[in-house]
C-alpha cells in the first residue's frame, strides 16, 4: 500500500443468526491522491489482496472474542477492492465466526489493544435477540435487536468491549 493511502472512514456491519453464526462485512474507505490503487494490474492487485486479507487475519488472531465464556477465533474468507473513484478505493473484508447461544441472556465479549481513531467508524449489528446491555466507546443506538456504534476520531476504544443479549 502506498504510503499516501490515507483511512477516512470505516463501515461494520455484523449478523448473528439464532445458531451464533457470525457475518462481518467490514468496508474501510481510503483517500488515495496518487491513485495507487487504480493503477494496479491484475498481478500487482492479487498480491496486493493477499497481503490484506493476511494483515487482516493477523490483527483478528490477537483479538480475543468470546460468546458466553467460550473463545471463538475469526476467520477472513474474502478480501475484495472497489473504486468509489479513481482518489477513493474501498476495502471489503468477509469475516466469519460463531459461538454457542442459549436461552436467556448471551454475551459477547471483544478484547482488543486499546488506540485512539485515526478516522471516524460505525459498526452496525444485527442480534438474534433484544439487546439489554451494550459496553462500548462512541454513540450508541439499540432498537430491539439492532445496536449501531458510531466512533468519531480520536476517541480511544479498546480493551474490553460487552454486548448483551437475550433469546427466549
Amino acid at each position: 500500500m502506498s504510503e499516501k493511502v490515507t483511512p477516512i472512514f470505516a463501515l461494520g456491519n455484523f449478523v448473528m443468526d439464532r445458531l451464533g453464526n457470525v457475518t462481518q462485512y467490514m468496508f474501510f474507505y481510503y483517500y488515495d491522491p496518487d491513485n495507487y490503487y487504480a493503477s494496479l494490474n491484475k498481478d500487482l492487485l492479487n498480491n496486493e489482496l493477499e497481503n490484506i486479507k493476511e494483515n487482516m487475519q493477523n490483527f483478528l488472531d490477537e483479538e480475543k472474542i468470546i460468546i458466553n465464556n467460550e473463545e471463538v477465533k475469526a476467520k477472513v474468507i474474502n478480501t475484495d477492492i472497489f473504486l468509489l473513484d479513481i482518489t477513493h478505493p474501498v476495502i471489503e473484508f468477509i469475516i466469519l465466526f460463531k459461538g454457542k447461544l442459549r436461552k436467556g441472556i448471551n454475551v459477547y465479549e471483544n478484547m482488543y489493544e486499546e488506540e485512539i481513531t485515526e478516522y471516524p467508524y460505525e459498526a452496525i449489528w444485527r442480534l438474534p435477540g433484544k439487546v439489554v446491555k451494550v459496553n462500548m466507546k462512541g454513540d450508541i443506538t439499540v432498537f430491539n435487536n439492532f445496536l449501531k456504534i458510531r466512533v468519531n476520531k480520536g476517541i480511544k476504544v479498546g480493551g474490553k468491549e460487552v454486548i448483551k443479549f437475550a433469546l427466549r
